[in-house]
Formats: C-alpha cells, sequence, structure tokens
C-alpha cells in the first residue's frame, strides 16, 4: 500500500453504489440484501481499498456455497458470511449453517474463506453497545486523515429482517445458551425481540431500515493478534477510567509527553515504562527504537480518531500485523512479505479492528475524559495539518461536514457532536504548537533515522520544523 499527502478536503461527486442481492433459501423464497459503498471523505482512498468495497458488494448471496453463521464469541450479535467453494460443503450451505455454525470460530477453518462480518447496531440494557456507523465513520476518517494504523474497509448492507432473524437470530440465541459469553447470549435474546416484534422495539431506527423490512449494518473484515500490556496497557485499574489511565503509562504514550529529542523520549519511555512487572515481561529487552517512535505516530493517530469518534470501549482491543516499511522518495511504502529493498524495516504496525462502540449519544469518550491529548511534544506534520484542515472544515461547515451530516444515517446530535470534538481537538493541538511545546518528529523519516535508516532521498531536516512552531501552526 501506498500512503500519498494529498489534498484532505476534496469531496468526491460519488452518489451511493447499490447492488442488491438475492439471498435465497431451499424454501424456494428469495430476499434481497443491499450492498452500499459510501463515498469516501476526501479522494485518498487507494485501489485496494476500492477492490474491498466492490468485493464485499458482490457477495452472491444467492449462491448455495455462501452460508452465514452468527458469531459465537466475544459479546456482540454479528454474521460471518463464509465462502464454501472447494470444500466438502460446496453447494451445501444449509447443511454447513445447521452442522458446523455452531462451533464458533473453528466454522471458517471448514470454509474457503471469510467473505465479511456483517455487524449491526444493538443498544439493550444487558448487552455490550455497538453502532454500526461507527465502524463506518472509523474508516472514511482515517483515510481522510491519512493514517498509518490500519482500519479495516466498511460498507453499508442490509439483510432482510426475516431471513436473518430464521437463519443467523435464531440459531445464535440457541448456540449461546449456557456458554461463558453471557453479554453475547443477552445480545441475541435482544435481537430476537426485535425482530420478533420490530414496530414495538424502542431502539428500532439503530437497528433497522424505515419499512421494519430489513436490519441495517455493515460488512468488513478484520485481521491481525491482540497487543499485550506493551500498547494497551495493563488494563490492572479496571474498566473505564482506570484501564484508559493505564493505557498512558505505556512507553509509546510515555514518550508523547516529554520535552525531549525524539531518541532521548523513546529512551525514558521505554525505561519508565519496564518499571511496570506487566510491562516489562511484554517489552523486549532489545526493543528497537524505531518501533517505539512507530507506535508513538500510532498512538497519536488513536488518540485523535478516539477523541473525535469517541470509540468507548478501544482499550485492551488494540492489534497488530507485521509489516516490512521503506521510503521510496518521500512515499511510505509496506509489504507483508520481506521486499527486495535493503532498508526496508520489519515492525509491528497497528490495527483498529474494533471501532463499533462510538459516535452514539450516551457513549463514553474516554479519550478527552481522561485527557489524553494532554502535555504532547510529538507529532507529525502532516498528521497535524489534515487535523487542523477537519477542523476548518467543520468550523465552516464544509464538504466533509456535509457529508458527515449525509451519509451516515445519524442523528443531529450525534452529527452535532462529531463536528464539536473535531474542533476542540484541532484546537488543543493548535494551542500546543502556538505555545511552542510541539516537535514535529514523527514523520517517516524522523522515525527510520533512529536505526540509521533515514531513506538518503530524503534530505529534509525534521528538526528545522520543530523549532518554526510559530510559522507552522496556522
Amino acid at each position: 500500500m501506498v500512503y500519498r499527502l494529498r489534498s484532505v478536503l476534496t469531496l468526491l461527486a460519488l452518489l451511493c453504489l447499490g447492488s442488491q442481492l438475492v439471498l435465497a433459501e431451499e424454501s424456494g423464497e428469495s430476499d434481497r440484501v443491499v450492498c452500499r459503498i459510501v463515498p469516501p471523505l476526501a479522494n485518498n482512498t487507494t485501489a485496494e481499498d476500492r477492490a474491498a468495497e466492490e468485493q464485499f458488494c458482490g457477495i452472491d448471496f444467492t449462491s448455495s456455497s455462501v452460508a452465514l453463521c452468527p458469531k459465537t464469541w466475544s459479546t456482540s450479535p454479528a454474521a460471518l458470511v463464509y465462502d464454501l467453494s472447494d470444500t466438502p460443503w460446496q453447494g451445501k450451505a444449509t447443511a454447513f449453517e445447521k452442522e458446523v455454525c455452531a462451533i464458533g470460530g473453528h466454522a471458517r477453518d471448514q470454509a474457503h474463506s471469510e467473505l465479511a462480518i456483517f455487524k449491526n447496531s444493538l443498544n439493550g440494557r444487558e448487552t455490550s453497545g455497538t453502532f454500526a456507523p461507527s465502524s463506518l465513520l472509523y474508516y472514511h476518517f482515517s483515510r481522510l486523515l491519512e493514517t498509518r494504523l490500519q482500519v479495516p474497509v466498511a460498507v453499508l448492507a442490509e439483510f432482510p429482517a426475516e431471513a436473518y432473524h430464521h437463519r443467523v437470530v435464531k440459531p445464535g440465541l440457541t448456540d449461546s445458551q449456557g456458554s461463558r459469553a453471557k453479554m453475547l447470549h443477552a445480545g441475541w435474546l435482544e435481537m430476537d425481540k426485535a425482530l420478533a416484534a420490530p414496530a414495538a422495539y424502542p431502539n428500532r431506527r439503530e437497528l433497522l431500515t424505515a419499512d421494519h423490512e430489513s436490519v441495517w449494518g455493515v460488512f468488513l473484515l478484520q485481521e491481525g493478534r491482540r497487543y499485550g500490556p506493551e500498547v494497551n496497557g495493563t488494563r490492572a485499574s479496571g474498566w473505564g477510567d482506570g484501564q484508559n489511565q493505564d493505557f498512558q503509562k505505556t512507553a509509546p504514550f510515555l514518550a508523547l509527553r516529554q520535552n525531549l529529542s525524539l531518541e532521548q523520549a523513546v529512551a525514558f519511555g521505554v525505561t519508565q515504562s519496564r518499571k511496570d512487572p506487566k510491562i516489562a515481561a511484554e517489552l523486549p529487552a532489545e526493543i528497537s527504537p524505531i518501533q517505539v517512535a512507530w507506535w508513538m505516530h500510532e498512538i497519536t493517530e488513536i488518540v485523535i480518531l478516539d477523541s473525535i469518534l469517541k470509540q468507548q470501549d478501544r482499550i485492551g482491543n488494540i492489534d497488530y500485523l507485521w509489516r516490512w516499511l521503506w521510503l521510496q522518495g518521500e512515499e511510505l511504502q509496506t509489504a507483508a512479505k520481506k521486499p527486495e529493498v535493503p532498508a526496508a524495516i520489519k515492525l509491528r504496525v497497528t490495527v483498529l479492528n474494533d471501532n463499533d462502540a462510538g459516535v452514539r449519544s450516551g457513549y463514553a469518550n474516554y479519550a478527552l475524559r481522561t485527557d489524553m491529548l494532554r502535555d504532547w511534544h510529538h507529532i507529525d506534520y502532516g498528521l497535524y495539518r489534515r487535523v487542523q484542515a477537519l477542523g476548518d472544515d467543520f468550523r465552516e461547515s464544509g464538504p466533509v461536514a456535509e457529508a458527515v451530516r449525509s451519509n451516515y444515517r445519524l442523528a443531529k446530535k450525534e452529527v452535532e457532536g462529531i463536528f464539536k470534538r473535531g474542533i476542540t481537538v484541532a484546537s488543543m493541538l493548535r494551542e500546543r504548537c502556538d505555545a511552542g511545546e510541539l516537535r514535529f518528529d514523527l514523520g517517516p523519516s524522523s522515525i527510520f533515522a533512529l536505526g540509521g535508516a533515514a531513506n538518503p532521498a530524503e534530505t529534509r531536516d525534521s528538526s528545522s520544523i520543530e523549532h518554526q512552531a510559530g510559522k507552522a501552526c496556522g
């Protein structure tokens, strides 16, 4: 994937793409599954993003080799869409759903591949909180801000309620009975209640289409492994404010708050964080300064996104992938397999898979509540400028603001909350910059230079930007 620094405020003049797919059952009945690609917030989605969107909307639900399984782990209901082609289950989706789905995550081992996860909103008294537009907004805002951390592609989707109730919810309710996942079972109970009497369900607007005929949510896919306390924090202080404070005691977070050179800040963060035995056990003795500095940048992106979109259960849910990184000219390149590039560096790059508990009114904004933006001294200049541009757009009700208002099925209060928080984040960073407290030293070239791996073609001295904060802030 290639990361390009381009304008972030150009709103594409695109209409939502729609595809109507038939969800067939052996009874001969058919219902339509609707998939819609929401226009990006700026013209900087990649070819890979667009291919993934089209792949979601190209799933053939008429095929007897496409199966739907209820999620039987974690805390929130969802449907897994499996491709059974080239397996012993090819052409036997109904049998697969009856005989294999109940074994949960192992169902994917018998399928050819996982095509999508369908996640809908659900906010009952006994359930975990999920809000489908949040996943979609995280995807589009991450592309708008050109983040280096990975956020899954997402598209809007609608499943016919009756078929979804029969094929997914009822089996999910049965398969989760008696399991340790009590909150998940509560979620399937809530879904069953909602689809049994849609017109009477109090949260029908966020779960069902206006005619109550379809359940709506998003298609996405997830990959990655869970970080330990070296990035997620120890979580020793418990749910809520406590674990969010623990997150701020990790090496990269501590380094962000040091008014030192990047190299010195990294060293300080590593030393201080290792005073906690749990972090010391997970942070390698020879941790690369480049890795820690890379995490510093990714944490700035996480905190900015979470401050604006208020994902309430981020901590403990941050994942990673191993990737090879290098600079080609001024552009960052990444690859899953080792490239024939001598300067390529293998790092753990962060993946934000769990983004379905943000934006909704009533959710807690722990990033702002625990003051995560406080006392930063390090940030990437490009990211800083894009956040300022976003704040300006929200103040002026520009094209990004209009897209947020129009494309995500949000209530007015939810939209206004995004605008207010976006302006707040931009203003807080601008104040730090105006005070001369920000060092713009988290660009790839500055980070790679910690290991002597700077791109020879990259000659810009980041320190020259650091000492021009007054000129660079506007």
